[in-house]
């Protein structure tokens, strides 16, 4: 089996040569390698020019698409261009910025290639830029349903509920031309979301591999995850795709989970100035949810971490809810602070012990000094 990688940059010129280098170990001769640069006005371009010869040594088909000015939105139409140059048996998608696990990788290859399935989804880490540190998926429970899930149907709903992004899978090309899946496109951002749940509904069946395949950078500069504004209220536009395009009403009810899981994740990490915009949007979606929806979400442990205000703001309660969120940042500020205070102390006390420590040493070479004065000559003059 062959497969393709599309790897998609953008100004990511300190991340794109270790991404490209940990790629290497992966290719097979015969492979497909698809660039495309979206437009990068830094050295990120330089960058993949200089791994060329690395890449063509593997003996894959490489083509760079420079596309030279930065297009609308995000992934969306890079990934769709490199789609549309795909010769391969399958399509891994690889983001610039992050670096691939070969012994993972190749490891999901043996799986995809002995499994008929459409998809295979597989595990990965995160990694937090500015902290140094990584942790588990957000997903990570579901791992523990997978050995239950014994029928496609069950496959699906389970996959339903995983994080949507495409670099931890693998697509089978024929089964993407078949349904002409692509990357929604426009002047927006998350298009992997509506992406994900297309693929999920359409595949036939698919496939699980609890195995890490790559380390996904997160909380670096200028990366759309750091999105703290309006742009998060995106989300409720990708929410209502994804409903429109759903067979019939039995999937509605994951959707409403996706919905409520996204939202929880915003009202953490939202700015106070997005408030407002951001609950008027949210009420006009909500607001036109059936209530069968929200009944057969009401106990779900992921759905009720945002349920309270969701269901505030579908009945039209938006001061109600946008006191609330103020309340909550102004305690998490205060939060803040406290941990700053506990750090000038600590760094304080750390301080004043260690001029404690210089000044004892001054003082016992003083001491010494002093006693070194006092003590009586011998007329040998030692």
């Amino acid at each position: 089996m062959m497969l393709s990688f599309i790897v998609t940059s953008w100004n990511i010129e300190d991340y794109i040569g270790p991404c490209l280098d940990s790629l290497i170990p992966c290719l097979r001769p015969g492979d497909q390698v698809i660039l495309v640069d979206d437009g990068s006005d830094d050295c990120t371009c330089e960058e993949i020019e200089a791994r060329f010869h690395m890449l063509a040594a593997c003996g894959v088909d490489l083509l760079p698409v420079f596309l030279g000015a930065n297009t609308q939105g995000g992934v969306g139409i890079p990934a769709n261009i490199g789609l549309s140059e795909v010769t391969g048996d399958a399509v891994f998608f690889v983001d610039g910025d992050d670096w691939v696990d070969a012994a993972g990788l190749n490891a999901a290859r043996q799986r995809f290639e002995t499994t008929p399935c459409d998809v295979l989804i597989a595990n990965y880490n995160v990694y937090h830029d500015t902290e140094d540190r990584f942790s588990a998926p957000p997903d990570t429970p579901l791992w523990q349903r997978v050995p239950a899930a014994a029928t496609p149907a069950e496959r699906r709903h389970l996959a339903l509920q995983m994080v949507g992004v495409p670099w931890r899978k693998m697509y089978r090309t024929a089964f993407l031309e078949k349904h002409g899946l692509r990357f929604p496109e426009g002047p927006f951002f998350y298009e992997d979301n509506p992406f994900h749940w297309q693929v999920c509904l359409a595949a036939q069946d698919i496939a699980f591999l609890n195995q890490t395949v790559c380390s996904h950078r997160v909380a670096r500069a200028g990366q759309t995850m750091a999105a703290t504004g309006m742009e998060l209220a995106v989300f409720f536009d990708h929410y209502d795709r994804i409903v429109s395009q759903l067979p019939g009403p039995k999937h509605r009810p994951d959707a409403l989970r996706w919905l409520l899981e996204n939202m929880a994740w915003h009202i953490d990490r939202m700015a106070p100035s997005a408030y407002w915009p951001y609950a008027l949007r949210a009420q006009d979606t909500l607001s036109r949810i059936a209530e069968g929806d929200w009944t057969a979400m009401r106990h779900d442990p992921v759905a009720l971490r945002a349920w309270g205000p969701a269901r505030l703001l579908a009945r039209g309660d938006l001061a109600g809810v946008v006191s609330a969120w103020q309340q909550q940042a102004v305690l998490r500020r205060l939060d803040h602070l406290e941990e700053r205070l506990d750090r000038t102390e600590h760094e304080t006390a750390a301080r004043l012990g260690h001029l404690t420590h210089m000044t004892e040493g001054l003082f016992a070479v003083q001491e010494f000094d002093a006693l070194k004065a006092l003590r009586p000559t011998r007329k040998d003059g030692r």
